[in-house]
């Protein structure tokens, strides 16, 4: 018997107090990187968005990751 497991989350980051940090100019280069990061921890960026003040991100894990951990890193 074999058992799938697909394990996604939404995540979401903010700037300090909420300013808008975050400029058009630079967001897509942020969201890139923040990809790569995302698959040099072995998960899998699902989609990345947001506006300037905020960031969401979904992302799918395994079974091995541990939430904390990948999001420490």
């Amino acid at each position: 018997m074999s058992t799938y497991a697909s394990l996604h989350y939404h995540v979401v980051f903010s700037t300090k107090n909420r300013t808008p940090f975050i400029h058009r100019n630079w967001e897509e280069r942020l969201h890139a990187y923040l990809g790569g990061t995302i698959r040099e921890l072995k998960g899998f960026p699902q989609a990345i968005g947001g506006v300037e003040d905020h960031l969401h991100i979904l992302v799918g894990l395994k079974t091995i990751h541990c939430v904390a951990d990948f999001m420490r890193e």
